[in-house]
Formats: C-alpha cells, sequence, structure tokens
C-alpha cells in the first residue's frame, strides 16, 4: 500500500481523469433525463429555422483559429496563414477529445514542422495560455460588474445583494491582487516582452468581443423576441462558468443550467432550450469534423502524432 505525499499524489492524479469523466457522465445523464421529460418532440419542433443562424455560427467557430494563427505567428516568428488548419485541429482536440490535448499536439506540430526547439514552443504555448485565461477572468468580471450597474433588480433581495456584492468584489480583488503579482513577475512568468505581452491581450480581447458579439446576433434570429438584457446576462453566465477551476466541458454546464433556467427567461422556453442545445451540438460536429478534415491534410499532422504523451 502506497502512503507518504508520493503516494497520495500519484493517487490523485490517477483518480482525477476519473473524477472528471463522472462529472462529465453525470451532467450528459442530467440533460438526457431533463429533456426526455421535456419531451424530444418538443425539442425537434422548435429548432430554429432562419438559415441566418446557422451562417452566423460558423462565423463564430472561425474566429478562434483565425487569431491563434496571428497569436502564435508573432510568438514562433513565422507566418502561418497557411497553417490554419493546424489551429482548427488544436480547438477541435481541446474541444472533443481532452483539456490541453490541442496545447501538446502543437508542441509537436511546432518542433516537426517549423524545426522549433521544444522548450520555444512550451514557453510560447504556456504564454499564451496565461494571457488567455487573463483577459477571459477580466471580461468576466467587467461583464459580471456591468450587469450589476445597469440591472440591479437582480439582487432584489438585500440578503442576496450583499452576498453578490460581496462576492464579486472579493472575486475583482483577488484578480487586481493576481494582476500586480503577475506584472511584478512578468519576467519569470514570461518568456517574451511587454509589447508582445500587450498585442495578445488585445488579440484575445478582439476575440472575445467577436465571438460573443456573433453569439449574442446569433440568439437575437434564433429567438427575435429576445432582448439584448437577457442575452448580455447569459453571456454573463457563460463567462463565470467558464471561471470555474477544475470543472471539465463547461460548455454542458452552461446548457443544464438553460434547462433549468429557460422557464424564467422571459421567452419561449421550449425555443431556447432547444437553441441553445442546437448550438452546442453543432459546435460538436464542427469539431469532429475538423478533426476528420484535418487528418488528410499533412499540413495539420504532426509526426506521430498519434504517440503524443506529457512532454518530459
Amino acid at each position: 500500500m502506497e502512503d507518504g505525499p508520493e503516494g497520495k499524489k500519484d493517487f490523485v492524479a490517477r483518480a482525477l481523469p476519473w473524477v472528471r469523466r463522472a462529472f462529465t457522465i453525470g451532467i450528459v445523464a442530467f440533460i438526457l433525463w431533463r429533456l426526455t421529460q421535456f419531451g424530444w418532440g418538443e425539442l425537434a419542433a422548435n429548432l430554429p429555422r432562419n438559415p441566418l443562424f446557422y451562417a452566423v455560427q460558423v462565423i463564430s467557430y472561425a474566429v478562434l483559429p483565425i487569431c491563434e494563427v496571428v497569436i502564435f505567428g508573432r510568438l514562433f516568428g513565422q507566418r502561418l496563414w497557411r497553417e490554419w488548419p493546424v489551429m482548427l485541429r488544436k480547438r477541435a482536440l481541446n474541444n472533443s477529445v481532452l483539456g490541453y490535448s490541442g496545447e501538446a499536439y502543437l508542441v509537436f506540430w511546432a518542433k516537426e514542422r517549423l524545426g522549433l526547439p521544444r522548450r520555444k514552443a512550451l514557453s510560447a504555448i504556456k504564454d499564451n495560455v496565461l494571457l488567455s485565461g487573463f483577459t477571459t477572468a477580466a471580461f468576466a468580471i467587467a461583464a459580471a460588474g456591468l450587469l450589476i450597474v445597469i440591472h440591479p433588480a437582480l439582487l432584489d433581495t438585500n440578503e442576496l445583494a450583499k452576498s453578490g456584492e460581496r462576492s464579486f468584489l472579493l472575486f475583482a480583488a483577488l484578480f487586481l491582487v493576481s494582476l500586480a503579482v503577475g506584472h511584478r513577475f512578468r519576467k519569470r512568468l514570461f518568456g517574451i516582452g511587454s509589447k508582445l505581452i500587450l498585442f495578445i491581450i488585445a488579440v484575445h480581447a478582439a476575440r472575445l468581443v467577436a465571438t460573443y458579439s456573433l453569439q449574442m446576433l446569433q440568439w437575437d434570429i434564433g429567438i427575435p423576441e429576445g432582448t439584448l438584457m437577457l442575452w448580455f446576462t447569459l453571456i454573463v453566465v457563460q463567462l463565470l462558468i467558464s471561471q470555474l477551476p477544475l470543472l471539465p466541458n463547461r460548455d454542458l454546464l452552461f446548457v443544464a443550467f438553460i434547462l433549468e433556467f429557460a422557464p424564467a427567461s422571459g421567452v419561449d422556453p421550449a425555443a431556447l432550450r432547444a437553441m441553445i442545445l442546437t448550438i452546442y451540438l453543432i459546435y460538436q460536429l464542427f469539431n469532429y469534423f475538423a478533426l476528420l478534415a484535418t487528418t488528410a491534410m499533412p499540413t495539420a499532422r504532426a509526426y506521430g502524432e498519434e504517440e503524443i504523451r506529457e512532454p518530459k
């Protein structure tokens, strides 16, 4: 029997993937159970019919790969516009296979296709992950604060108001402390200079604005009677869920939230449930199609990709 710190670490390392799988299976089971209660016929009858709804989703899906072509072009010091399938594959691996498997793939691809030293590729990808997380957290805080200011009725009881304000202020304070610490030790945290850090933050900020603006537009096309306040509220919820630590499949968690929130949304709950579930399923289809399509593209395959393992 293993004991001591090393044994405990090994146990946690082995158990964590199973905990995450169990969480995902539980969320999927809950969604299927609730959809069975609502009725699959209801879902089919309320699918979005407007072709523009699906066209906007295609455009929205392309935003992240395009931004990453720009970012990694700067980080790797090479023009990568012809290598856009690589970023499609990276996104699909992360979303539909395993979290950060796309980053592992990109390390091997950069080494084999671009001739970059593994250490440099790892450093560049680590910098991008940190800056992407920082920018998203900043957006979540800013969006939540703005929602509280423009829609104070969300905190319509004294107890809830106090709790919500305290939670927001604590989260904002922790973020500011982290920002100050990050700035103080930026030379140790990042392998790039301040100008490039600001450039990458700007690209990620533009990506978030474009992605969530397109998402609100798509929702408005799908359910025209929805209000801007409703869509903005759901965006804030989605951003906050994205910041929950250690949880896999946060998109599924958002779908589960919508299933329960729909009756209080002010729009047809059946239409809202059908729209959000349709968007999630289409994104998954896009991911699997991207994996299949890029498998046939030599430019998007790294040598020995099937043997990807944790870099030493």
